[in-house]
């Protein structure tokens, strides 16, 4: 039988996202994609009547015999799926309805951060994206940092190394206490005058 591909529970928690924005991105590919698999419930249907009628034909003309008994044996083959391709489809259906629940609550909340541009037009989906990466990144790493620390006392030097990579990133992580305040980044500039005074000597 057929099975869900993802339950609520999933699409709530699991999905890639740590910022409600980003789930909106990641639940919208996942609508899409039900949204297409909806449209496959009427080709299967007409592909269906499709042989059914070409059968009445073959039989009408008549064809020959072995035409009719292939064309048979594939009706029964396809209809020994119709009953998993109902509920299949059902479960597609249902799908879409949490989808389009999550996301209408996810909107109730982010509609307020949707930023405008300076002729007043808001943000489209697409530009709201882009502009919320950078607090995807921090939120994202931030997380990932302390799920090390609460693991093994403290972070990786490679995930330290990847939030550094960010310097507002780097600050939400003074800010929050995870990183000391007195911690500096190395900045290309540094290194490059730390060069400059060793061609000198």
């Amino acid at each position: 039988m057929a099975s869900n591909l993802n339950s609520e529970f999933n699409y709530r928690y699991q999905v890639i996202g740590s910022t409600p924005w980003e789930k909106i991105k990641t639940l919208q590919g996942f609508l899409v994609g039900r949204k297409r698999a909806a449209v496959l419930e009427e080709c299967a249907a007409l592909k269906y009547q499709a042989k059914l009628e070409e059968l009445n034909h073959l039989r009408e003309i008549p064809a020959a015999k072995h035409l009719i008994l292939n064309l048979r044996a594939e009706i029964l083959e396809l209809e020994s799926h119709l009953d998993d391709q109902k509920h299949a489809f059902e479960l597609n259906r249902n799908e879409i309805k949490i989808l389009e629940k999550l996301m209408a609550e996810l909107y109730v909340e982010v509609e307020p951060t949707r930023l405008k541009h300076e002729d007043g037009t808001p943000y489209t989906d697409d530009e709201m994206f882009e502009a919320n990466a950078n607090y995807e990144f921090t939120v994202t790493v931030g997380r990932e940092i302390q799920a090390e620390i609460y693991a093994n006392g403290r972070p990786s030097p490679a995930k330290l190394l990847n939030a550094m990579s960010n310097p507002q990133t780097l600050a939400a992580l003074k800010l929050v206490g995870i990183v000391p305040n007195e911690a500096v980044l190395l900045m290309k500039t540094d290194v490059v005058g730390l060069l400059g005074n060793s061609t000198a000597e």
